[in-house]
C-alpha cells in the first residue's frame, strides 16, 4: 500500500497545486477586472460577487486537499506534550482516524447537498446558474481531499519542527 500511495499521491498533489492556483488565479484577476471596471469605466462585470463566491470555495477544498495529503494542518499544542507522555502511539492514531472521520462526513454531505440541489433545480440568484454544477464540484474536491489525506498517512512521517513550514512532499 506505501508503494502506491508514493507512486499516487505526488502526482495527485501536484495536479491539486495547479488547479488550486489557477482557480486562486482566475478569482484574482475576476476581482481585479470588477474592481477596474466598476470604479474606471462605472461597468462592474455582471454576476463577478457570485462568481468570486464559487471560486473561493473550490480554492478552499482544493487547498484543503493539499493540507490533507501533506497533513499540516493547523494545531494547538496545549495538550501534546501531556498526551503524547500518556499516549504516545495512540494519540496520532486517535487523530488520524478522527480527521479522516470528519473529512469522510464532510464529503458525504456535500455530495447530499449537491444531489439535493439537483434534485430540486436549484439555481444561482443572478447568473441563474444551476447550483448543483458547483455543489458537485466542491464535493468531487472533497473526496479528493479524503483519498490524498488517507494516501498521505501512508506515507512515513517525517517531524515537524517548531519552526517548520512546509510539507512533507
Amino acid at each position: 500500500m506505501r508503494a502506491f500511495a508514493q507512486a499516487v499521491l505526488p502526482p495527485l498533489i501536484k495536479i491539486a497545486e495547479v488547479v488550486t492556483a489557477l482557480l486562486l488565479f482566475v478569482m484574482m484577476m475576476l476581482t481585479f477586472a470588477d474592481v477596474i471596471g466598476r470604479y474606471i469605466f462605472t461597468a462592474p462585470i455582471f454576476g463577478a460577487a457570485e462568481m468570486i463566491q464559487f471560486l473561493l470555495a473550490m480554492t478552499i477544498f482544493g487547498g484543503l486537499c493539499l493540507v490533507n495529503a501533506r497533513d499540516d494542518h493547523i494545531t494547538v499544542e496545549l495538550f501534546e506534550a501531556p498526551l503524547d507522555r500518556l499516549f504516545p502511539v495512540t494519540r496520532r492514531i486517535i487523530v488520524q482516524v478522527f480527521s479522516v472521520g470528519v473529512m469522510a462526513i464532510i464529503a458525504y454531505q456535500l455530495y447530499q447537498f449537491a444531489l439535493d440541489a439537483q434534485k430540486i433545480g436549484s439555481k444561482t440568484v443572478v447568473l441563474e446558474w444551476p447550483f448543483a454544477t458547483v455543489a458537485f464540484t466542491v464535493a468531487g474536491l472533497s473526496v479528493v481531499s479524503l483519498i490524498a489525506q488517507i494516501l498521505g498517512l501512508m506515507l512515513p512521517q517525517e517531524p515537524h519542527r517548531p519552526d517548520d513550514i512546509g510539507g512533507r512532499l
